[in-house]
């Protein structure tokens, strides 16, 4: 899972914020499409670049990663967007806390995708919004999932929470661009890299 866009109000801040997820079988397979594009397609400044990023990549390397992504045949995505206009701002402001409650919603989503027999590992950004050291990610979207009711805290048992280092993930590398597709749609009304993910998108809710 990632996040495009910021829960700034400033000039320069973003209208939207999107969290995604993509959801496979083969995490493997998904982990594996940075190392190839950086194999066989980027140029000797860009390999240098401790990961790659939807933002500041040509429009030629987004498209190509997410074709890799779609050729993964058990993707499915699910995302959630927020409009930041008609939320409270008091709740924006919360950062962390209101940060977490959507990814415990887009999380409950997930897990509604599958058998209540499955078992999930979902991976999070160590870094998103400059958090400190101590502040226990996991722990925070844990409680924000218990907080659905009965079938959530059941569903809850079968999933792992694992928070690593964008820079040291593939998938998480592979779905900031997924999340940058699906965010330059609602911010800029360009479709263009949506369009190449739609078939496999499951879950799109917005907020509000």
């Amino acid at each position: 899972m990632d996040e495009s866009g910021d829960l700034g109000h400033g000039r320069n801040a973003s209208r939207h914020i999107t969290i995604a997820a993509v959801v496979t079988e083969h995490p493997e397979l998904l982990d594996r499409i940075p190392r190839r594009i950086r194999r066989r397609r980027l140029k000797k400044s860009l390999k240098m670049k401790p990961e790659l990023k939807f933002h500041g990549s040509s429009s030629s390397l987004r498209r190509r990663v997410l074709e890799m992504v779609m050729a993964v045949q058990t993707v499915k995505v699910a995302s959630i967007t927020v409009e930041k206009a008609h939320i409270e701002p008091m709740l924006i402001r919360k950062g962390d806390r209101f940060y977490d409650w959507v990814c415990g919603e887009l999380v409950r989503e997930v897990l509604a995708l599958e058998e209540n027999d499955c078992r999930f590992v979902i991976t999070f950004d160590a870094r998103p919004h400059n958090r400190p050291p101590s502040y226990d990610f996991a722990e925070k979207i844990g409680a924000a999932i218990l907080c659905g009711g009965p079938e959530a805290r059941r569903a809850f048992r079968s999933l792992k929470v694992s928070v690593i280092d964008s820079r040291n993930s593939g998938c998480l590398q592979v779905a900031d661009f997924v999340v940058g597709a699906i965010q330059r749609k609602h911010e800029y009304g360009d479709s263009s890299y949506y369009r190449i993910i739609a078939p496999a998108i499951v879950v799109e809710r917005r907020i509000p």
